[in-house]
């Protein structure tokens, strides 16, 4: 049983109301912030054009620095009428776009603009020849990204923002795919965070990396997984809330309504043409036990679909890894041991020595 919290982290610059970057906190982002915002959505609109930070053109003024985009940027007046600044097709400073901490490009940029940040987070440049933002960056950026897409999922579960969340786990997948020391840097980013919106992009992390780990190189099969590890918990909008934060042992009826989070979980989920069963059915069966005594159903290893046991222990260790207000984290190692111990009738033992070795770690076999 684990109790989860919302907070705001430490490195992140609060958005205005509605989870939209204002001119006063726009002007405090960082590049890696700018990114985030430009990929998650959150940038301010008046009428036509998007307010967009220029940080998220200018880490730093050198002659390496990418190019920028064939977009047109505008200053608007007071009046809301726009001002052109530089033509698309027009060569432009990085040293003079660096007066302004914004500038407006009209919607029918966006969608330009949104590949020129996609193009820095996954593949790390944004032309050929010129250098790209570190791997380390790019990964924790897009733990960024899932941790505010998945904000607003569990505060408004609609199909957009599950779509949102479907491509913030894609995202994962591709940079993995083609970057084998991307694991390292995503294992680092799933442990030791204390709150629910982080454990669920934790869990999504750990399920994509053992997925691969045991041969699923499908990508398509990897984001099913990845994703049914980001939404596993997505039921638990339906528990009270004083279930959810309270600090000590819940009572035999408060862990009724506990155990019904995976069912309501899939509730949300079942009709949802963007996910596939896969998905769902890791949502529903994520603690199901190998031996029968897990929920809703009770139903045993071999009637446990491979996602739904993966997702089940990528949950257990995230979980057990994680800082809360009445526990603190266990290494790696400490909740391998406790899994093996007080666990084991919960996980598949395939799955768990791979995910020993995933953190390499080598368990003395039990005598």
């Amino acid at each position: 049983m684990f109790n989860f919290y919302t907070c705001v982290t430490p490195d992140r610059v609060p958005a205005g109301a509605g989870g939209v970057y204002t001119e006063r906190t726009m002007a405090k982002l960082t590049h890696q912030q700018a990114l985030e915002a430009v990929y998650t959505d959150r940038l301010e609109r008046k009428g036509e054009f998007v307010r967009v930070p220029t940080a998220l053109f200018i880490d730093k003024v050198d002659v390496n620095m990418p190019p920028l985009p064939s977009i047109a940027f505008y200053e608007l007046d007071a009046a809301g009428q726009p001002e052109l600044l530089r033509k698309s097709d027009q060569p432009y400073s990085p040293l003079a776009l660096s007066n302004y901490e914004h500038i407006w490009i009209s919607g029918e940029d966006y969608s330009s603009l949104k590949r020129f940040a996609e193009l820095r987070i996954l593949q790390g440049n944004a032309a050929p020849g010129k250098p790209g933002l570190p791997l380390e960056n790019r990964m924790d950026v897009l733990r960024k990204s899932a941790i505010q897409v998945v904000e607003d999922l569990f505060l408004h579960p609609t199909p957009e923002n599950i779509e949102r969340s479907t491509k913030v786990v894609s995202s994962f997948v591709y940079v993995m795919m083609r970057e084998p020391q991307a694991y390292l840097h995503l294992s680092k980013l799933s442990s030791h965070d204390p709150y629910t919106l982080q454990h669920s992009v934790g869990t999504s992390v750990n399920s994509i990396i053992l997925g691969r780990k045991v041969g699923i190189s499908d990508e398509k099969e990897l984001n099913e997984i990845g994703l049914g590890g980001l939404l596993h918990d997505i039921g638990k909008i339906r528990v009270k809330r004083e279930i959810i934060n309270k600090q000590g042992p819940l009572d035999e009826l408060e862990w009724e309504e506990m155990r019904q989070h995976s069912l309501a979980g899939w509730e949300i989920v079942k009709d949802n043409p963007s996910l596939t069963e896969r998905t769902k059915r890791a949502i529903l069966e994520h603690h199901e036990d190998k031996n029968g005594t897990g929920y809703p159903h009770g139903v045993k290893h071999d009637q446990i679909a491979i996602a739904s046991r993966i997702v089940g222990l990528a949950d257990i260790f995230n979980a057990l890894t994680t800082n809360r207000s009445y526990s603190k984290a266990r290494t790696p190692f400490d909740a391998f041991q406790f899994i093996r111990e007080k666990l084991g009738h919960k996980v598949d033992d395939h799955l768990f020595k791979e995910m020993v070795l995933v953190y390499g770690g080598k368990l003395e076999a039990t005598a």
